[in-house]
């Protein structure tokens, strides 16, 4: 009877201590390490109760207990033990333009069960830990370094403060695009630089772009599309893609909606 009394205690005084993790702790990876404690102790607790009045139950009870759990929650323990790993290695972090799994989007969530990205289509993703640990990840996003034309150790150590701890980032976004049909690849550039001029406003970067090859009939390109905020590609990205291709097809599709206008008032 006091045992199960002490479990209860032990209960309450958890639930208290994780709203108060909860409330207080801003920053994610501590607010983690904090909950991981908590519930480790909070789980050891009976067994320690155990171990005072009996020690071969004890025994007995942890031996089941082990190869219960391995293999009960095998997946949680891993997904767990690889969101530690990623949360650790600071590879990538809330914000960021990444790829997974051929899934392009921004890191909305970072939890020790699972990755939440929002993709180009507004479309919500869970990645299991597990699962994206052992994924090929592309990184969009990276800490912007400049160059500096003249040495001043105080312009260099503001700089520094900047992009490290106030954490300055670039987003460098490329897509290849394929384009059909006679296009011209020595006028390209100026034909697409419009385009550019409008979206540099929007990205707060002129996007650029070089030709990867030429062959009949077929034009392709790599588009950078750089920003200092991620979101920006991700709302703008489809626009820009279809003003591009409006841009570059602007005679052929007036040409045949006039073609099909006369063919319909031909028929009226």
């Amino acid at each position: 009877m006091n045992l199960v009394l002490l479990n209860l205690v032990a209960y309450v005084l958890r639930s208290i201590l994780i709203d108060i993790c909860h409330s207080l702790i801003k920053n994610l990876l501590v607010r983690y390490i904090f909950l991981l404690i908590i519930n480790f102790i909070w789980l050891i607790f009976p067994f320690w109760l155990i171990s005072i009045i009996s020690p071969i139950y004890f025994v007995a009870i942890i031996s089941f207990l082990v190869v219960a759990i391995s293999l009960t929650f095998q997946n949680t323990i891993n997904n767990v033990v690889s969101g530690l790993i990623l949360l650790f290695s600071g590879g990538f972090e809330v914000g960021d333009l990444i790829q997974i799994n051929d899934i392009d989007g921004i890191i909305k969530e970072i939890t020790l069960n699972h990755i939440k990205l929002v993709d180009f289509d507004g479309s919500i993703t869970y990645i299991p830990n597990r699962v994206a640990f052992n994924s090929s990840i592309t990184k969009y996003t990276h800490i912007e370094l400049k160059k500096f034309d003249k040495i001043d150790f105080r312009t260099v150590i503001k700089k520094m403060k900047k992009t490290f701890i106030g954490k300055e980032k670039l987003t460098r976004y490329v897509k290849v695009v394929e384009l059909l049909g006679i296009v011209n690849g020595e006028r390209i550039g100026e034909i697409l630089e419009p385009i550019f001029k409008k979206y540099e406003p929007i990205f707060g970067i002129k996007p650029y772009f070089y030709v990867n090859n030429t062959v009949a009939d077929r034009l392709s390109i790599t588009f950078q599309i750089l920003s200092r905020d991620p979101n920006s590609i991700l709302e703008f990205l489809d626009p820009f893609l279809k003003d591009v291709l409006f841009q570059i097809y602007h005679d052929k599709i007036y040409f045949d909606w006039n073609q099909k206008n006369q063919t319909n008032n031909s028929v009226i």
